[in-house]
């Protein structure tokens, strides 16, 4: 799929935190629609890919799957990546997506 809509559901969102995420105490998404005021927060969780290469040396990527309702809005969406450890906060790169009306 190269396109994404609004209300599309079961989505798997994953952005990259730039450090590792294994022993992190919280993390989640940060968003802001293209209305550009409203912000937000999705749930997230470390991503595991299931590589040899991940296993062995950790992962720094989150996800986050799409409900209903998650992308309410067309137009550019805002996406960071946070988590927080015992030493400190850190939030991923910018990640920017464009998000179509039905029938786009």
């Amino acid at each position: 799929m190269t396109k994404h809509y609004v209300g599309e559901a079961g989505t798997l969102l994953i952005l990259d935190t730039g450090i590792l995420v294994g022993s992190v105490a919280d993390q989640h998404i940060k968003y802001k629609k293209p209305d550009g005021t409203t912000t937000g927060t999705f749930s997230a969780s470390v991503y595991s890919s299931y590589s040899e290469l991940a296993e062995a040396t950790g992962t720094y990527l989150l996800s986050h799957t799409l409900s209903v309702g998650d992308l309410d809005q067309p137009g550019e969406w805002r996406f960071h990546a946070w988590v927080a450890a015992a030493d400190g906060t850190w939030m991923g790169e910018l990640t920017k997506a464009t998000i179509f009306d039905t029938y786009q």
